[in-house]
Order: structure tokens, then C-alpha cells, then sequence
């Protein structure tokens, strides 16, 4: 409500957004397949700070320089709210994501900056490379445990020498779960041993023989168990300000498998 006071009309990125009203004018067709392919990256069974940082990052890279973020909290709110349209808890989802508590606020500028804030410091962790040493995170599961190992890259894109490895054995609920469900928990697994014991971190890349991994690290996924291990990995990253993504290997390129 408060947003909605700021202004009674936002011209963002050829579209005319009605305050008032909530309508939108059609886009242009550059904008219009920027958000086609947002959209598609944004799917998920929830509405998380993640897909929305990711969809914010595509719709902000439209148009250098653009001259005002007025827009984007309300484009957003508007393009996400398809992604928890089939959830039970839809609305709920949505308030929980922007983290909107209900409470009055003394200024609807005060609104706008901390929903701007929030969305630079999503974006500037997982899209743009941060300074540091990179790393990549090689991760691999069986029917009797997993297994991660961490290596330096070198300045021409190489593997160097093995810094740390670790393994251990699946617990008896665990071994029960698909094999693909357990190569996403390997990764997870990985991330939560070995990311903590590199002194300094810039960026890491996942390199994974299961193909839904690397989906789920770069788009989430909707298998429950898929998407949670991704998560909790690639949320740990990005509130470290790590930048990080994911790599597919064949698997006889996996020196763990």
C-alpha cells in the first residue's frame, strides 16, 4: 500500500504500470521474452528471495542504466506471483518471500529503498563474480555413501591440486532415497564440509555427473528432496557472498565416482 502511494503510474522498461488500477500495458517484444525466460528460471514450488533475485537480474539487464528501480518491487511482485499460484499457501508464500510483516510504514520511500537494497545484495551474490580465489566442488553419490572434493582453479581455468576431500557413509533413511535424490545431497553435503575450511572463497563451481543437480543449483527444482538439498547449499553460498554455479561432467571425468 504504501508503494502504491509513491506514484500513480511507473514507466519501467517500456511498460506503463497503473498503480491504481494494477494493470500493465503489453511490453515490447524484448521485454516481453525477457520475462518469458525469467519466468522459466523462476520456477519453483515456492516463491523464494532466490528466484526472485535471479528474475530481478535478467529484468535489470533489459536496459543499462536504467533510470529509476521504482518499478522493479512492483513488476516483480506482479511476474512471481504466477510461480506460487498452484500452492495451497500462495499468498502466504508470497508475503514470506518479500518478507512483508503487514505493519504501517512511516514512509513509503523508506519502503521502496529497503526493497531495493535487499534485491542489490541478492543479485550481487549469486550473478557477478566477487573477487577471491575460485574453487570448484567436485561431488558424487553411490548406494553406500558420498563423496566431495574441493580444488583450486588456476588462472587459465584448471584443476589444480586436491586441497580437501571428505565421504561418509548414508545413514539407513537416507540410502532409502532415489539415487538422483542422493547425488543432490551429496553436493549439499560437500558444500556445508568442505566450503567452511577454505580460508578465503571468491567463487565456487559445482561439477556433477546428475544432470538434475546441476538444474536444480542453477534453477531449482520440483522434485521436494531435490530442491531442499539445492537450497540449503546455494543459500549458504549466496549469504556468504559467494558466487557460484553448477557444471555437468561425464561421469568418467568425476575423479570421485
Amino acid at each position: 500500500k504504501s508503494m502504491n502511494r509513491a506514484a500513480t503510474t511507473i514507466d519501467y522498461l517500456g511498460q506503463v504500470i497503473d498503480l491504481t488500477t494494477g494493470t500493465i500495458t503489453r511490453p515490447t517484444v524484448k521485454v516481453r521474452k525477457a520475462i518469458t525466460m525469467a519466468k522459466k528460471q523462476a520456477k519453483a514450488r515456492t516463491c523464494v528471495p532466490r528466484h526472485l533475485a535471479r528474475l530481478a537480474g535478467v529484468l535489470l539487464d533489459l536496459q543499462k542504466g536504467a533510470q529509476s528501480l521504482l518499478g522493479l518491487p512492483k513488476l516483480l511482485m506482479k511476474e512471481t506471483a504466477h510461480v506460487v499460484k498452484s500452492n495451497r499457501a500462495s499468498a502466504k508464500s508470497l508475503q514470506k518471500a518479500w518478507s512483508t510483516s503487514g505493519l504501517k510504514r512511516p514512509s513509503a520511500n523508506k519502503v521502496i529503498n529497503e526493497a531495493i537494497k535487499a534485491l542489490k545484495g541478492l543479485i550481487s551474490a549469486r550473478a557477478r563474480p566477487q573477487p577471491g580465489p575460485a574453487y570448484v566442488l567436485e561431488t558424487d553419490a553411490s548406494d553406500a555413501g558420498w563423496g566431495a572434493t574441493v580444488y583450486r582453479l588456476s588462472p587459465t581455468n584448471r584443476k589444480g591440486r586436491e586441497i580437501h576431500a571428505a565421504a561418509l557413509r548414508w545413514t539407513p533413511e537416507e540410502r532409502q532415497l532415489h539415487i538422483t535424490a542422493r547425488e543432490a545431497l551429496a553436493a549439499s553435503y560437500g558444500t556445508a564440509f568442505l566450503v567452511p575450511r577454505l580460508p578465503e572463497v571468491g567463487s565456487i563451481t559445482l561439477h556433477s555427473d546428475s544432470t538434475p543437480t546441476v538444474w536444480a543449483w542453477r534453477n531449482g527444482s520440483g522434485k521436494p528432496t531435490i530442491s531442499k538439498a539445492a537450497r540449503q547449499a546455494t543459500s549458504y553460498l549466496a549469504s556468504r557472498g559467494i558466487f557460484y554455479q553448477a557444471k555437468h561432467i561425464a561421469g568418467v571425468d568425476n575423479k570421485r565416482a
